[in-house]
């Protein structure tokens, strides 16, 4: 019988690693392919060691003009406007699967994989996106932005580990990646801080409660929604920012309580399960440390999306993701654009 094939991201890291060795452990045939996604990448002689050490063929795929394009330009110019990105989402979503899928196509692999922890669940004919079994790492919030139809070809191999249990792993098989350090958020900032690279105008800081101008900031792009440190003014009480406003190029805060929202739009959304109504209820996450709360889902257009919680939420911001969720089920997600203020 011939062995099922399968072409697996490996970045050098303990995760990729150990999900290579998974796949062979399950008697499949595996091909690694390393990213090359900006200038002198971390980590590429670990996963040459880790593929030598597997007896793997590693391929190396130069994607930094297509990287640079889909995510480094948009994560600066989304700062530059007001708004918070999420670079991983964004890869996941344009880059990494696309380019997985077409390696496997022309490798003749039947399945693709990665080293995250998340799940593929096939009842019948229908094939679902699941939490990861470790809550403390799960990151299906991620991977919302997955075409539905590449599901039913990618493999999760550590989506039924712990975090530990897939160091012990590593360790125990003494994998060259074992050494390797936690991938950073942002990988391409290489522990910078993206406000430090960037210049912009000046402009107020907005009181909102009384329109008053309190201070003056360096630039829009320092601030995020609900953030309370850096925002260099006084005004008697903790503050936090609540809205970012790039057509004035103002900055308002308020007190925490007024950081709480109830209604938000979501656009450029994807369905990995299609909704049967235009309004429906399931649990939503706004950030990847959260747990899922409660809330309407309002179809308005197949994009749009209207996302009321039960109970105000501390801090959507535009640029970041909602990720719809019915239990361990991702349903789907999108990119939250339009606060609904004072709701």
């Amino acid at each position: 019988m011939k062995m099922k094939k399968v072409v697996v991201a490996m970045s050098g890291g303990v995760d990729s690693s150990t999900a290579a060795y998974l796949l062979i452990k399950q008697g499949m045939a595996v091909e690694g392919v390393f990213f090359v996604l900006f200038d002198n990448p971390s980590n590429l002689e670990l996963a040459a060691q880790t593929a030598r050490f597997l007896g793997i063929k590693l391929h190396i795929k130069d994607l930094r003009e297509y990287f640079k394009e889909k995510v480094i330009d948009p994560f600066f110019e989304g700062y530059s406007q007001g708004i918070t990105p999420n670079p991983c989402i964004i890869c996941n979503r344009y880059i990494k699967f696309h380019v997985l899928a077409k390696l496997a196509d022309l490798t003749k692999a039947q399945f693709i994989a990665t080293g995250h922890y998340a799940r593929i669940s096939k009842e019948n004919d229908n094939v679902f996106l699941l939490k990861g079994v470790d809550n403390k790492k799960d990151q299906s919030y991620f991977l919302y932005g997955i075409d539905k139809s590449l599901l039913n070809h990618i493999i999760f191999p550590l989506g039924q580990y712990t975090k530990d249990e897939v160091k012990k792993i590593a360790e125990t098989l003494d994998l060259p990646s074992k050494v390797a350090e936690e991938s950073l958020e942002i990988c391409f900032l290489r522990e910078k801080k993206y406000y430090e690279m960037m210049k912009a105008a000046s402009g107020p800081i907005i009181e909102k409660s009384t329109g008053k101008t309190v201070g003056q900031h360096g630039g829009i792009h320092l601030f995020t929604i609900g953030q309370r440190k850096r925002i260099g003014v006084s005004v008697g009480y903790p503050a936090y920012v609540v809205q970012i406003e790039p057509s004035i190029n103002a900055v308002y805060i308020a007190s925490r309580k007024d950081a709480y929202m109830r209604e938000f739009y979501v656009d450029d959304s994807n369905w990995l399960c299609e909704p049967a109504e235009n309004k429906f209820k399931c649990e939503v996450k706004i950030r990847y440390a959260m747990k899922p709360e409660r809330a309407s889902i309002t179809l308005i257009n197949n994009h749009r999306l209207k996302i009321t919680f039960d109970n105000p939420q501390f801090a959507p911001t535009p640029g970041q993701s909602a990720v719809f969720y019915e239990g361990e089920k991702v349903l789907g997600g999108g990119v939250i654009t339009e606060l609904v203020q004072d709701s």
